[in-house]
């Protein structure tokens, strides 16, 4: 039987592959076209998609060119083993780290969403669920540093300010975080700031919870928590507009469960 021979463009076609991908694949000597014409053109048989397929499979799975080469070089099954484990293992690794960043995202879009939907609504009265958190800097150490820098990546979302009459601290929500946020009704506020110092922000704001908490006939617990999305604390710096929330806990709930604007 007279073998047939293709041109790059139909053979690539014919492997699904792009036509770019096989001239560099000739280029680095990973996969040879059958024979090239006195006038440059490449031609690929048919017999050679497996060897093809099995290239584009290890590709596909992470390995690198550079390692396919020398498999095929070789053709030791052994070493396909090898590659094959050690692989198995880099892509449990990934699956691990896109599982966190999926939870980190998911997180990052219900705060988003949360901002949105109380943003420039005054006063509201929210269901929180419990939540732990960890001390980034006390009171002595904020006033001796001027910038913290949080990475969301390595240490996740939730940075904030506590403030209890005079006393504060920077904290980040961490699930082994060792003070407890109890869970219960909040009365929050979100609003956009620019251009106030985050104590003095939660200074006012603060006094605004407990006037409206009074003319409602509920009190607040005397701890004040608020959250921003720009982890930098400092001023003078030209930035715009920053999210931030404030919340403060009701102590005596009444017992319906709605929320209140």
């Amino acid at each position: 039987m007279k073998e047939t021979y293709l041109r790059t463009a139909a053979f690539a076609a014919l492997a699904g592959v792009n036509k770019k991908t096989l001239h560099y694949y000739d280029e680095i000597g990973l996969f040879r076209p059958a024979y090239v014409n006195e006038k440059g053109y490449r031609f690929y048989s048919p017999f050679q998609l497996d060897r093809l397929a099995l290239i584009v499979t290890l590709k596909d799975l992470g390995v690198p060119l550079k390692v396919i080469g020398e498999y095929l070089n070789g053709g030791d099954l052994a070493r396909v083993d090898q590659i094959l484990t050690r692989q198995s293992r880099e892509l449990d690794r990934r699956i691990a780290q896109l599982t966190r960043r999926r939870a980190l995202l998911e997180t990052l879009r219900r705060q988003n969403r949360a901002f949105l939907d109380g943003c420039g609504k005054g006063p509201q009265r929210l269901h929180r669920e419990p939540e732990r958190i960890a001390v980034l800097m006390d009171r002595a150490e904020m006033e001796s540093s001027r910038v913290l820098i949080v990475n969301y990546l390595t240490d996740g979302p939730g940075t904030g300010l506590c403030g209890e009459g005079e006393e504060r601290f920077l904290y980040q929500k961490r699930a082994d975080g060792p003070i407890l946020v109890p869970g219960g009704d909040y009365l929050c506020l979100y609003e956009m700031v620019q251009g106030h110092r985050v104590w003095d922000w939660l200074v006012s704001r603060r006094q605004q919870l407990q006037d409206w908490a009074a003319a409602h006939g509920l009190r607040l617990d005397g701890r004040a928590f608020v959250e921003f999305g720009d982890l930098a604390v400092n001023e003078g710096d030209g930035r715009g507009p920053e999210p931030r929330s404030i919340r403060m806990r009701i102590c005596e709930p009444d017992s319906s469960s709605h929320t209140d604007g």
